[in-house]
């Protein structure tokens, strides 16, 4: 992998990570319901991508729609679903399953390589980041977990299918997934939530900062970036390296939210940036004409 996309990618992670510190802000300091919250996000980022509705869809276009609902609204249902019972630190935990079921999707699927060094960086990448957020007294069975694992089944299912769908603007991806986001999160919110206005009234600036953050840094940036690095490279190289997230996520904790540093998280950090480097180093390189 190149340096600027390496770069590109680890400032993906970085605003992936800063939306666990805003929406956690958001949702747990202030009453803001998860629905509205992705279905005002969803609008933010349909008000700024609005002129890339109307691009020309690949012949293929059904791909494009399972490819725009498994990383959008299913994803969203199920992730905001299991939440609801779900341990926080078993979530976490759970949503690394995205790295082992891509990465096997992508060898089944797509007739991906790994290589036994890359390979091993992968498991080494993903024991770092589980001794990192590994607390045996808050791991317990619950449901939600089933829901949780199901929600980042669904994204790896569209990452491995985005390589199927053909040349395809990353604007377009980010576009199509708002509107289904918009469309099903909205009818949700309407049926499950409750008190929408005396929410907005109470809660509105919490609530357009955690949306306004999400829909410019992840949904636009990010995600965008993300689905453009899916483009170039393969799924086993590209979604290893979002094991970053949990060490930056720990690192911004620490400083935005003042929560403690434990031991193991040096412990995982220190066993997930080498691996990392090295996922990144055995990849392939793009070829020099791509964007």
């Amino acid at each position: 992998m190149r340096v600027f996309d390496f770069a590109i990618l680890m400032l993906c992670c970085l605003c992936w990570a800063g939306n666990f510190i805003v929406s956690s802000w958001a949702v747990g300091a202030h009453p803001v319901p998860p629905f509205m919250l992705a279905f005002i996000r969803a609008a933010i980022v349909m008000l700024f991508m609005s002129p890339f509705l109307f691009m020309k869809w690949p012949t293929q276009w059904w791909r494009l729609a399972i490819v725009c609902a498994c990383v959008g609204p299913i994803h969203l249902a199920f992730l905001y679903t299991g939440l609801q019972t779900a341990p926080a630190s078993g979530s976490s935990i759970v949503s690394q399953m995205l790295i082992p079921l891509a990465t096997i999707l992508s060898v089944i699927f797509l007739r991906e390589t790994i290589g036994w060094v890359r390979g091993l960086g992968i498991i080494g990448a993903f024991i770092g980041t589980i001794i990192m957020i590994y607390e045996p007294s808050a791991l317990s069975f619950d449901v939600g977990l089933i829901y949780i694992l199901c929600a980042y089944l669904s994204l790896a299912v569209g990452s491995v299918m985005m390589k199927t769908v053909g040349n395809v603007d990353w604007q377009q991806y980010v576009t199509w997934v708002a509107v289904m986001v918009f469309v099903l999160m909205g009818a949700a919110s309407a049926v499950f939530e409750q008190d929408h206005v005396a929410i907005w009234q109470t809660s509105k600036w919490p609530l357009l900062v955690a949306a306004g953050y999400a829909a410019v840094m992840v949904s636009i940036v990010a995600h965008g970036q993300y689905f453009k690095m899916i483009a170039k490279y393969d799924v086993s190289i590209v979604v290893p390296l979002t094991l970053m997230v949990p060490v930056f996520a720990c690192i911004l904790a620490v400083l935005f939210r003042g929560e403690t540093i434990f031991p193991r998280y040096y412990i995982g950090a220190a066993l997930i940036l080498p691996c990392v480097f090295i996922i990144a180093k055995r990849g392939k390189t793009a070829p020099v004409q791509e964007d």
